[in-house]
C-alpha cells in the first residue's frame, strides 16, 4: 500500500482505536511470557544490558513485560498509543510512571532513560516512519543507555487481521539489515540483530553513544521522571 504524508496520522489513530476496542482480548491473548517463546532470555538479556537508570516501555500493551522488568528491579515508565492498554498496565503493576505517547514524536526529555524497550510497536508504523521513531528513542536515551526493538522480517506491508485481536493492524516487515542501517544512521552504535523463538520475529539491540551532543530538554517535550512511586499519567 502506497501512503502519503497525509495518511500517516489516520494509519495511527486507526491502530490506537483498534487497541482502545480490543484491549481485553489483547490483554487475554498476550497475558502470559510462556505464549512467545524467548521473550524472557531477550528481556534478560535487555537488562543486562542497562546501566543504571530507568527504563521505558515503549508500547507497553497489557503490561506482560513491564511486570517482568519491575519484578526484577527495574524502574518502568510505561508508553503506549492506547490509554485502554495503559489502563491495563496500570492495574497490572506498580510503575514509575504512565504516558500515552505517539512513537514520531515522543513527549519526553531527551537523554532520560537508561533503556528503551519496543516490542511489536515500531512495526505498527509504515517503514518510511521508522527512521523517525529510531531517532526518537535514540533522543531519549541516556548516553550509554541501551535499545532492544522488535520486529518482523519480510517485504510487505499492510493491514492485517489476526488471532490476536479482531480490529485490524497495521504491520511492516523489515529485513534486519536495513534496520541496522537506519539505526547506525540515528546515531546508535553497538547495533546487532538477534533471532527470536517467535518464527519471523528478529530482535535488534542497539546503544547510545557515551560522547553525546544532546542539548537536553526539546521545545514542547518537557514532561520529566515523576517522584518514584508515584505513577504519574500526564494528560
Amino acid at each position: 500500500m502506497h501512503l502519503n504524508g497525509d495518511d500517516l496520522p489516520a494509519l495511527v489513530s486507526r491502530n490506537r482505536r483498534s487497541y482502545d476496542e480490543c484491549a481485553a482480548e489483547y490483554a487475554r491473548s498476550t497475558d502470559k511470557l510462556e505464549r512467545f517463546p524467548g521473550l524472557d532470555l531477550e528481556l534478560d538479556r535487555f537488562l543486562a544490558a542497562l546501566p543504571a537508570g530507568a527504563v521505558l516501555d515503549l508500547g507497553c500493551g497489557a503490561g506482560r513485560d513491564a511486570e517482568y522488568l519491575i519484578e526484577r528491579g527495574a524502574d518502568v515508565l510505561a508508553g503506549d498509543i492506547s490509554a485502554e492498554m495503559l489502563r491495563y498496565t496500570r492495574r497490572r503493576c506498580v510503575l514509575f510512571g504512565a504516558v500515552q505517547c505517539d512513537l514520531l514524536a515522543l513527549p519526553l526529555v531527551s537523554g532520560v532513560f537508561a533503556g528503551v524497550w519496543a516490542c511489536a510497536s515500531v512495526l505498527h508504523l509504515p517503514r518510511r516512519a521508522h527512521p523517525v521513531a529510531f531517532s526518537e528513542i535514540h533522543r531519549v536515551l541516556a548516553p550509554g543507555g541501551a535499545a532492544a526493538i522488535s520486529l518482523k522480517a519480510g517485504e510487505g506491508e499492510g493491514w492485517v487481521r489476526d488471532t490476536r485481536i479482531s480490529s485490524p493492524r497495521w504491520f511492516s516487515l523489515r529485513s534486519p539489515d536495513a534496520v541496522v542501517d537506519e539505526l547506525s544512521a540515528a546515531g546508535f552504535v553497538s547495533v546487532r540483530v538477534l533471532p527470536s523463538g517467535r518464527a519471523t520475529w528478529f530482535v535488534v539491540e542497539a546503544v547510545k553513544a557515551q560522547a553525546s551532543h544532546s542539548s537536553g530538554s526539546v521545545p514542547g517535550r518537557t514532561w520529566r521522571m515523576p517522584p518514584r512511586g508515584s505513577g504519574t499519567s500526564p494528560s
